[in-house]
């Protein structure tokens, strides 16, 4: 598959337009290239898939288990770094990501799409200086190695978007000038002076209608003209195109996969030819993530069974070996019925000439060294030919074909077996590779801005975001918390902020809504660890939250100085819900959209659960651990989600989902609805 640069072009300017201001949150590793993970402070977070042969926004969990080492590198020195462009570099099949730190340090990926592929860290505050690449490679014009400078490859030919009537003019005047072979075909002419792939060059020649196979010394200034128009054509359809194609070779054919944002006329000949099929998608990004789903299904398949692959392998050989000793067996046999059939109307009392070498083709008889004159046969070497009469070797060849059929009889048991075991093995290789395939999960839902940090929904629908560590929290107080928000925090040392957005109203919270927020408070703070019975907690305004302490005092680094009166909320028990919701906020925080294909893990208080929870379990302190009260968990809520929609997409949510919402400690679980 080769995706061209005008294709290229068109991703790398869409990815840019989603994902401005956003930074880079985590790298996994893919099928041959890297999955990168970017979050925004208020948007949902994205994906950019960098595969071998293009790069593309994806919905999809495309990451594999295990990391490379570079993709470990890359984690390394340029996580947490925003994304300041993405750019294609020229022409070329090469794309560029620019990394900037909040210390001002600079970082280019390049991404090449040509060959097999390559990734590539430089330093561009140091002249591009490569930090590390993917796959180390030496060319004659330039060296891909940590330590070397990064030189961009050889340019082959005008790329398709600088193709106009005087450029493809100047092109075709020039190759008449320098002698170019006269006699070699315009196509082939054309393909050698615009750097575009195969399939658009043969596009360009059906929509012009010149014969692809004319010399170039045929070419005029009206053929070029045509040649020109069909590039303009072929640029603008491109261009308006929103849609994604996928050529599917079928099994005899040599065809390989194929991506294209529009549909060539190609294309549409090997379809009508029953050599492939043509699969649509409303995107190309979606068509890209087809495609790479299905070689990462592929590999799966093949890695789950390579050990039955190769006994069946081994049977199929053995199978193959017997049907030939088989039909051999029979044919001899046959051939010595009818020659024994032959010796008896033998009138001589001699043995035929031609009878010595028939038997030493069928294998029964041989001429030994040391009396190259007394052939005998194979089965019996006292058994010599000359002393034999027609009638008694007829006798005896009617007993070596029986001997033959005999030995069918058992070679045809054998291949029964050898077929029961290859059955077998056969529907073992496809439950293998089939139970493989679903493990595949490549579904995922859209991460919101808020998952990263404890959030719920309120009973009356106000988005609420909490700190899930002393890093969190300074996140939410500094980026998120306006002077009239409503601020909670457990009365003891250990607690998360969770935040009411009072949208620019300063006014106090219901005691309804004080207590839902309240017990999740104390839930994910450091009583549940302490298995506390209950806790206190309080809420403050924004503005009485203080980065600096008073003049004389000292604050620790990532605590907070609390100015004025405490509203205290007592008595709060320590227990927390869990539930599965369809529902997530929207982006004011306050309208819920309902998703029933979509689910998430939530935890929070019981009321708030209750309301928003398809289903839903309560827990408090205990003695269990997390990895054993998640499974227990998810397998409730699954079996308690009434709606099958619903039901499948929590089927698809993992343990550590589960894991991710709870808060830290041991668990019990005493109810269930």
């Amino acid at each position: 598959m080769e995706i061209s640069a005008i294709e290229i072009s068109l991703l790398t300017r869409r990815i840019s337009a989603q994902i401005s201001g956003y930074f880079l949150s985590s790298v996994y590793s893919m099928e041959d290239g890297a999955l990168f993970r970017f979050n925004h402070a208020t948007k949902p977070e994205k994906l950019v898939a960098l595969s071998s042969f293009a790069p593309w926004m994806t919905t999809k969990n495309l990451s594999i288990s295990q990391s490379n080492k570079f993709v470990s590198r890359l984690r390394n020195l340029i996580e947490r770094y925003e994304l300041v462009a993405i750019e294609q570099i020229g022409n070329e099949r090469i794309s560029r990501l620019s990394f900037i730190s909040r210390k001002d340090e600079k970082r280019n990926l390049y991404s090449e799409f040509f060959s097999h592929g390559n990734l590539i860290l430089t330093d561009p505050t140091n002249d591009e200086l490569i930090l590390d690449v993917a796959n180390p490679q030496s060319f004659r014009h330039r060296t891909l190695a940590e330590g070397e400078k990064y030189l961009l490859p050889p340019s082959r030919g005008v790329a398709l978007q600088e193709i106009d009537n005087a450029r493809l003019a100047m092109i075709f005047q020039k190759s008449v000038e320098s002698n170019e072979d006269q006699d070699i075909s315009a196509i082939k002419w054309f393909g050698r002076n615009v750097g575009t792939s195969r399939k658009f060059v043969e596009e360009i020649f059906f929509r012009s209608r010149i014969n692809p196979s004319i010399p170039l010394k045929s070419l005029d200034q009206q053929v070029i003209g045509e040649l020109t128009k069909a590039c303009e054509d072929l640029r603008s359809e491109l261009e308006k195109s929103a849609e994604g194609h996928v050529l599917i070779p079928a099994e005899n054919s040599d065809l390989d996969a194929d991506v294209c944002p529009i549909i060539p006329r190609a294309w549409n000949v090997y379809a009508e030819s029953k050599l492939a099929s043509i699969q649509n998608y409303p995107s190309l990004s979606e068509a890209l993530d087809e495609v790479q789903i299905q070689s990462l299904v592929l590999k799966k398949r093949r890695s789950a069974s390579v050990l039955a692959r190769g006994k069946a392998e081994e049977l199929a050989s053995a199978m193959a070996k017997q049907q030939l000793l088989l039909e051999r067996n029979q044919k001899i046999s046959k051939e010595l019925r009818m020659t024994a059939s032959e010796l008896i109307q033998e009138t001589s009392s001699a043995i035929p000439p031609d009878i010595t070498q028939k038997l030493i083709s069928y294998e029964l008889m041989k001429i030994p060294v040391e009396s190259p004159n007394q052939p005998r046969f194979v089965t019996d070497p006292k058994a010599f030919l000359k002393s034999f009469t027609p009638t008694s070797l007829a006798s005896r060849l009617f007993d070596e074909a029986k001997r033959l059929e005999e030995a069918n009889t058992r070679l045809a048991q054998i291949m029964l077996d050898l077929e029961k075991q290859r059955s077998a093995l056969t529907e073992q290789t496809r439950s293998q590779e089939d139970r493989a395939v679903r493990k595949i999960v490549t579904d995922r839902r859209e991460r919101q801005w808020f998952e990263r940090y404890r959030w719920f929904v309120t009973s009356n629908d106000h988005l609420i975001v909490g700190g899930r560590d002393s890093t969190t929290n300074s996140i939410i107080i500094n980026k998120y918390t306006k002077q009239d928000d409503i601020v909670f925090h457990a009365d003891l040392h250990g607690s998360p902020f969770f935040i009411l957005g009072n949208f620019g109203v300063r006014e106090a919270p219901s005691d309804e809504i004080a207590l839902e927020l309240a017990q999740a408070t104390v839930g994910f703070s450091s009583a549940w660890k302490d298995e506390l019975g209950s806790a206190d907690a309080y809420w403050i305004y924004g503005d009485q939250v203080k980065k600096s302490a008073p003049t004389g005092e000292y604050l620790p680094r990532g605590s907070f100085f609390i100015d004025g009166k405490k509203n205290l909320v007592r008595h709060i028990k320590v227990e927390l819900s869990v539930g599965v919701t369809s529902n997530f906020p929207g982006e004011n925080g306050q309208t819920i959209e309902t998703r029933a294909n979509q689910v998430a893990v939530i935890c929070g208080p019981e009321k708030s659960i209750a309301k928003h929870c398809i289903a839903r379990l309560k827990i408090v302190p205990g003695k269990e651990k997390s990895s054993d009260i998640a499974r227990r968990i998810l397998q409730q809520l699954i079996a308690r989600t009434k709606d099958e929609t619903a039901k499948e997409a929590t089927k698809k949510l993992s343990i550590d989902e589960v894991i991710r919402v709870l808060p830290s400690g041991g668990y019990k679980l005493v109810s269930e609805k």
